[in-house]
């Protein structure tokens, strides 16, 4: 169905938009690993996370990205050597990171132990 309302939209709301539909999307994950989906990722995310989310807040993906992106790469550089987290693991990422490690360690683990294509 085509919309007669799309030059409404100024790039404020569009970008709005942006947030709550990858706040509901984040949200629908999770409601479907919550009933049991094998297919579905474990967010660790509740109702307060997506209203962060949509609002924009400075706890949204965006602001996660580089944690997230690092604990991916760090499990595939050191994933053979260390299966799973563990204190001489994470030491080294700590001396490796470039950020607040002690604030985005819980996404740093989260992404490290996310394998792509399984379930959890």
């Amino acid at each position: 169905m085509a919309t007669k309302t799309k030059h409404y939209y100024s790039t404020d709301e569009m970008s709005a938009w942006d947030r709550v539909k990858k706040a509901f999307a984040n949200d629908w994950e999770q409601t479907k690993a919550d009933f049991g989906s094998d297919t579905a990722r474990d967010m660790d995310q509740d109702v307060d996370d997506t209203v962060k989310q949509m609002a924009g807040s400075d706890d949204s993906f965006e602001n996660r990205e580089q944690a997230f992106r690092f604990g991916h790469a760090a499990q595939l550089h050191y994933g053979k050597k260390h299966s799973k987290w563990n204190s001489e693991l994470d030491n080294q990422l700590r001396n490796d990171y470039d950020g607040d490690y002690d604030a985005d360690r819980r996404f740093i683990r989260h992404a490290y132990g996310y394998k792509y294509g399984t379930s959890r």
